[in-house]
């Protein structure tokens, strides 16, 4: 037997490993992208589920902090997780799809009273901004000179810009929108989101490279996911997150 067709052999015999069998995936709570008792598990867990079924694949979830999660599947026990960036330091373990399951945008929401405005980043150093301590906004902020209050969860950043404790909270646009909705008819009146975003995020499914298989996997999970666009649905999922239908 030649070696190219032992290749072409071994190569199909992992593709065949990959459908019609269950795989483990890896999930925090970060509403509504994520979350246990969400519709569809939260937005990226149910496009990575729908782009894994057109494979023949299903994607079944465990929840875990999400430090946890990065530790598990960087080890193996989880097949993969949503919602990663690429980052220099993670390619060692791990691999990630060809394209972001979501590119989101960093936003500030504002009081519709306050004298919150900002075109450049040092204009942020006049303001105190606050921010949820485990989001990178914190240190990216605190580096070039801007105050920031931590704060440990997302609805109390809200109460407290209704207090005026600050001049802007900083969140991710979509957990930010569900937050607002969240909120009192009265409430909501008051907060508006302002219209220059602080940057664009890119979130993609981080895969195991201890994982068996793992490269037909991540092929299989590119082609499910490039399907799924192809026909709309994905479009339609994006809207159905903004729209506040994962909430």
């Amino acid at each position: 037997m030649s070696k190219f067709l032992l290749f072409l052999i071994l190569t199909m015999s992992a593709f065949v490993s990959a459908a019609n069998q269950d795989v483990l995936i890896g999930s925090g709570e970060w509403s509504p992208y994520a979350g246990a008792k969400l519709k569809g598990l939260g937005f990226l867990n149910d496009v990575v589920t729908i782009a894994f079924e057109q494979e023949g694949i299903t994607a079944k979830f465990e929840f875990k902090p999400w430090a946890r999660i990065e530790v598990e599947t960087g080890n193996g026990y989880f097949l993969a997780s949503p919602g990663w960036s690429i980052q220099e330091d993670r390619k060692a373990q791990y691999l990630f799809s060809k394209k972001p399951i979501i590119v989101s945008r960093s936003v500030f929401i504002e009081r519709i009273d306050s004298q919150f405005d900002w075109k450049i980043m040092s204009d942020l150093k006049q303001f105190t901004i606050g921010s949820n301590r485990a989001d990178y906004y914190v240190n990216a902020l605190t580096e070039i000179g801007v105050k920031v209050q931590e704060l440990n969860e997302y609805p109390q950043g809200i109460k407290m810009l209704l207090a005026k404790r600050f001049d802007a909270f900083i969140v991710n646009e979509a957990v930010g929108l569900k937050l607002i909705r969240d909120l009192s008819a009265e409430e909501q009146a008051k907060i508006q989101i302002h219209p220059l975003a602080y940057d664009e995020n890119f979130s993609f499914l981080m895969f195991s490279k201890n994982y068996p298989n793992v490269e037909a996997f991540v092929e299989k999970y590119d082609s499910g996911f490039e399907k799924i666009q192809k026909s709309g649905l994905y479009q339609t999922m994006v809207q159905d997150l903004y729209k506040g239908k994962y909430d």
